[in-house]
């Protein structure tokens, strides 16, 4: 009869009291152990009645009476909450004790889970169920080992819910199972958008996390969610009062990232993954590509959508190494910026290329970008460029006329995917952000599910050109010479001395990803490696794919024979476009050693020299060419011409050298101009650190408010008033 009542109670028939944040408290907490131990529950609450479930499901309808500390001595999930009364319940208490040792036994056949998964969307059939982990790796000692090991290597998310919330086969809205009902871009669509109820933990890594909390879980993705094509479907955690905290507040990037989140993903590697079902993406899977590409953008001193790699468990069942990261939203935008929900445009493409308007807005409203896209397609037209970059036809900042795009920003997201030679890309797979009300940055661009990269290195994208799309966008910019010239500087900054797409750079932030997850591969193979080859082949029959096998292979090919060519590779594309000059930029020397870009020490006895062909320099910032409304270039009146072997240092009051130098170069051969280069030079101390990449200051924007013009800057520092409204920046 309780059992019934209970589940009145949460179905709405009958009220259900919660007491609120009391809940059950377990002796021990969640985390990843190697020796058994007794688990004790306990209420808070004198006289109250407690239950508790381990197979995931909420204690209060289908809990068991507890009776006292029992032993946990392999991989558990256990639920507790406490009745006090027929209708008042506490909160429930979810923890997961992971034990690395039950990964060599996860079953082929878990209790009470389905042996069929979703059915087919483009094939006939319904999905193998797939829940083991591979005998041929989990019995071979070395590798148990490597499994046992690889697991304590990162972080731990467990997703603890009632199984039915994944597996129901009723294809209902409200209880459908949401693995089985997936929610594919093709067929019916069933599934889309459905959320259920579940417990996020996060714990352990290098990081100690130490996290639980309720919130809404939904499937996320395109073609992944079709089960012929992944098995392995990604997530979506969303915080919502209707399930727990209305905000996660908690450092899940540590110091990388804001502290609060409204969602997260957790991306589940489809493409150039061992489960994928394309033999050519199975045999190159690296599981570092689309990271490679945020930790790239990063590096130019952008916004990211910052990601980490964890190993997920659902009610204890290892299911694989993931990519979890922060969602792109207006949430993510007032989190890492301020302002309000309603201050922000964000955009993606709806995946129509070839439309002159091809982006819709995730949030906010589409104007903005469409007239963005107006003045890009009116190019070369001076005016129109000024007008989209904030300035009036006379090059000073308007008011009459906010930024629309974050030139530099944009330069360096296609940056990196003309690098990375991004095949599946810019007909989607990217996002943009602008804040309307502050309107001092134009759209700013976020590399996205970027899985298909650094695969070839010929690969040659300066042709692709999607109208109303980045690539569209860049050809038609790329007409207006002051844009080329900037493109050409922020490209020898990206693409030379040691910038982020450099041979040694671009392979540094690789093989930092590889070393995250050198052991942690392991796990990940016992558990999809063997899906193509022993459950579903599909397309073509796979092998057992292995850390040690083709993804070694992969691993050598792209150290030794694609990161060493490819920097050249794009060089020699962008001037076959015509998009980067061949006129060598000055090689700038302090006491003739050759020096970096960005900030750079040096002593006031130092010797500062250049190299090069017909170099004219300025040591106050400014530009020493100008391609204001004049595509051939002006000469500054500030640049002076350098003779070889002049120490620009002897050419500087004495009072200036203590304080930082900026100096900008340009070469001249025939009529054409080079890159300009940028060094800025500060006494040696301590403090002072060679930082080639950092971020740049950006223009500020100017407004008209309460009758008074301020700064973007000064609209951070509180709370003001726009149109009537408040807004609270952060």
């Amino acid at each position: 009869m309780l059992r019934v009542l209970m589940l009145c109670m949460l179905a709405g028939l009958l009220p259900l009291r919660v007491l609120g944040a009391r809940a059950p408290s377990f002796s021990v907490p969640h985390g990843i152990y190697n020796q058994s131990f007794r688990l004790s529950i306990t209420s808070p609450v004198s006289g109250s009645t407690l239950y508790y479930t381990d197979d995931g499901s909420d204690p209060r309808v289908k809990g068991q009476l507890y009776d006292g500390a029992f032993t946990i001595s392999r991989t558990a999930v256990i639920r507790s909450a406490y009745l006090v009364s027929d209708t008042i319940w506490s909160n429930v208490t979810t923890a997961s004790y992971i034990f690395p040792q039950s990964l060599l036994t996860q079953p082929y056949r878990p209790t009470g889970y389905p042996n069929y998964w979703g059915k087919y969307c483009q094939i006939s059939g319904t999905a193998i169920a797939d829940y083991e982990m591979d005998p041929e790796i989990v019995g071979d000692e070395t590798y148990a080992a490597y499994v046992t090991e690889g697991i304590t290597t990162l972080p731990i998310v467990s997703l603890v819910t009632d199984r039915d919330n994944l597996f129901n086969r009723e294809k209902d809205e409200q209880t459908g199972g949401i693995y089985i009902f997936t929610g594919c871009p093709v067929g019916d669509g069933s599934g889309r958008g459905w959320e259920r109820p579940v417990s996020f933990e996060f714990f352990g890594g290098s990081a100690h996390h130490n996290l639980t909390i309720d919130c809404c879980l939904k499937l996320h993705g395109g073609h992944g969610r079709l089960p012929e094509k992944n098995p392995k479907h990604a997530f979506r955690l969303h915080f919502k009062s209707d399930y727990g905290p209305k905000k996660l507040n908690y450092e899940v990037f540590g110091s990388r990232a804001p502290n609060r989140f409204n969602a997260l993903v957790l991306r589940t590697f489809f493409g150039y993954s061992w489960q994928h079902w394309e033999n050519a993406q199975r045999n190159k899977a690296q599981y570092a590509r689309d990271i490679w590409t945020r930790e790239t953008q990063a590096k130019f001193g952008d916004p990211i959508s910052t990601a980490q790699y964890v190993h997920l468990f659902i009610n204890g069942l290892y299911w694989g190494m993931y990519n979890m990261c922060e969602r792109i939203s207006d949430d993510f935008c007032i989190e890492h910026f301020g302002g309000a929900e309603e201050d922000w445009d964000v955009t993606e493409v709806d995946g129509g290329a070839g439309q002159y308007h091809a982006a819709i807005p995730t949030y906010g409203t589409i104007d903005a970008w469409n007239a963005m896209a107006d003045l890009i397609y009116e190019l070369p037209n001076h005016k129109s460029y000024m007008h989209l970059i904030g300035c009036g036809s006379d090059g000073k900042p308007n008011v009459k006329y906010p930024p629309l795009l974050d030139v530099d920003n944009f330069i360096h997201f296609m940056l990196v995917n003309l690098y990375g030679g991004n095949t599946d890309w810019d007909h989607h797979n990217w996002y943009a952000f602008r804040n309307r009300v502050w309107e001092d940055q134009g759209f700013r661009f976020i590399c996205w599910d970027s899985e298909n990269v650094l695969v070839s290195s010929n690969e040659n994208l300066t042709s692709k050109n999607n109208r109303g799309c980045p690539t569209g966008f860049l050809n038609r910019l790329m007409n207006q010479g002051i844009f080329a010239h900037r493109f050409h500087e922020e490209a020898q900054r990206a693409l030379t001395h040691g910038g982020p797409l450099t041979p040694e750079s671009a392979l540094a932030t690789w093989d930092s990803l590889y070393n995250v997850i050198e052991l942690a591969l392991w796990d990940e193979s016992a558990r999809w490696g063997d899906y193509r080859r022993d459950v579903h082949p599909y397309t073509t029959q796979g092998i057992l794919y292995k850390p040690d096998g083709v993804f070694m292979t992969e691993r050598n090919r792209l150290r030794n024979q694609y990161f060493p060519v490819r920097t050249a590779n794009v060089i020699k594309q962008l001037r076959n476009k015509g998009w980067f000059p061949n006129a060598e930029a000055p090689a700038i020397f302090i006491d003739d050693v050759e020096i970096g870009y960005g900030l750079q020490p040096y002593c006031t006895e130092s010797t500062l020299t250049m190299t090069g062909t017909n170099i004219y320099y300025t040591t106050d910032g400014s530009a020493p060419v100008n391609w204001f409304n004049n595509d051939s270039g002006v000469l500054s009146p500030t640049a002076k011409p350098y003779t070889e072997g002049d120490n620009i240092l002897e050419g500087l009051e004495e009072w200036m050298l203590p304080d930082t130098i900026t100096l900008r170069a340009i070469c001249r051969e025939g009529d054409e101009w080079s890159p300009i280069v940028t060094v800025r030079l500060a006494v040696d101390s301590p403090d002072v650190v060679s930082r080639p990449h950092e971020e740049k200051p950006k223009m500020e924007g100017l407004f008209d408010l309460q009758g008074r013009r301020v700064t973007a800057r000064e609209l951070r520092q509180g709370i003001f008033v726009v149109n009537g409204k408040k807004r609270v920046v952060r």
